[in-house]
């Protein structure tokens, strides 16, 4: 009781620290930023740059920046006018959107007070999957991962079947539908092959331990799970980093596979999983590395290690969705989420937002598009067709 009420604690005191803003100033969100998808017009959604009412032209325009020597291109559709000033507004949450920043603060408050509830509901949910016989299947964590894309992706690429023309509109990025993807079940099935393919293997030289048979307390699966999201967005950070940045046209390359619908406006779902073997099995092995780390030592547990493949496979499938839907998580929780519109601008412009998840690295290392002065010289615009 007493290790539940600690662990409970570190949580609680997490989730006050994330969700503080939104109880003060009459639960207004006041930031300084730059325009965000879709704030103010589609037509600005997809490539932000600096430049003068002057630059409406019908060639492509190429700069050369003086400090750094990298070529810019930019087609004629895609020079867009910002504003050059950073704009103050306030952000006033939704409804839904309160409701959905309070309930992890209340279950964790509720979980300090008296976790039997909450406990017994853990171990009911483990002893239901340890009993399955189909969980006993060496394969069962990586069927689970698999099922989480499959539910995500095909949640994604469908929705605007009830959104409707209008909606979906509003809420893409580009501003248009998205295009049927008619080659969806073939290029769907091959990550699905490669992927349980691969996990396979490597079950063939490591023997996977028996699953346990006691549950773990919420306390303890809750702060694995997301101790294990975070250390994921961290571990992949540096390689996804260096994939851009080394001086190697054949690694650039591998991941430049994944860039490719980039060109062809806003991202789709099934872009999620649309990546070279390469690509593909360094995400695999860290996330892999990352579900054997729990921040109490020791093994993680497994109802902790199924959870964090739903929620890792949801956030990456909505990272590449190409909307910016009120439910999402960077809506939700904005101060340390970057969610799609982010990775969006990532796939569009390879220099900025690193990050699978969160923001700070990037924030912190000045990964993020620039702020420009109406001073400036020479402004730096996003890259069109050339996302790496």
């Amino acid at each position: 009781m007493k290790r539940s009420f600690q662990l409970t604690a570190v949580l609680f005191s997490t989730i006050v620290f994330h969700s503080a803003l939104s109880f003060s100033h009459k639960s207004l969100f006041i930031s300084k930023i730059k325009p965000r998808f879709n704030d103010y017009s589609t037509e600005t959604s997809l490539f932000l740059s600096s430049v003068t009412a002057d630059d409406s032209r019908e060639e492509p325009l190429i700069i050369q920046q003086e400090n750094t020597g990298d070529i810019t291109y930019m087609p004629p559709t895609e020079a867009v006018l910002v504003d050059d000033t950073e704009k103050s507004f306030v952000r006033e949450f939704t409804p839904m959107q309160h409701v959905l920043r309070i309930i992890p603060l209340l279950t964790a408050g509720f979980y300090l007070v008296n976790p039997q509830p909450l406990d017994d509901l853990t171990s009911s949910l483990w002893s239901a999957i340890y009993n399955w016989d189909f969980a006993q299947n060496p394969l069962f964590e990586a069927e689970v991962a698999t099922f989480g894309f499959l539910q995500a992706i095909v949640f994604y690429m469908n929705i605007h079947r009830v959104l409707g023309e209008e909606k979906t509109r509003e809420t893409r990025f580009d501003g248009e539908l998205p295009e049927d993807r008619n080659v969806f079940y073939i290029e769907g099935l091959i990550p699905i092959v490669a992927y349980l393919g691969s996990i396979w293997l490597y079950l063939q030289f490591h023997q996977k331990p028996p699953m346990p048979v006691e549950a773990p307390t919420f306390g303890v699966f809750a702060v694995e799970t997301i101790f294990g999201v975070w250390l994921y967005d961290l571990c992949f950070f540096p390689l996804h980093y260096i994939m851009h940045k080394i001086n190697s046209n054949q690694v650039r390359r591998f991941h430049a596979y994944h860039h490719r619908w980039s060109k062809e406006g806003s991202l789709t779902a099934l872009e999620t999983v649309q990546h070279s073997y390469v690509d593909g099995f360094l995400q695999v092995a860290t996330n892999i590395a990352v579900q054997h780390v729990s921040p109490f030592g020791g093994p993680k547990h497994v109802l902790s290690r199924l959870f964090h493949n739903l929620i890792v496979t949801y956030m990456l499938s909505e990272a590449h969705s190409g909307y910016d839907l009120p439910w999402m998580t960077h809506n939700i929780y904005p101060e340390i989420l970057g969610g799609s519109p982010r990775h969006e601008r990532h796939h569009h412009n390879g220099r900025v937002y690193y990050q699978q998840y969160f923001k700070y690295i990037d924030d912190f290392f000045g990964f993020v598009e620039d702020d420009r002065s109406s001073k400036s010289k020479k402004p730096t615009l996003a890259i069109g067709s050339e996302p790496m």
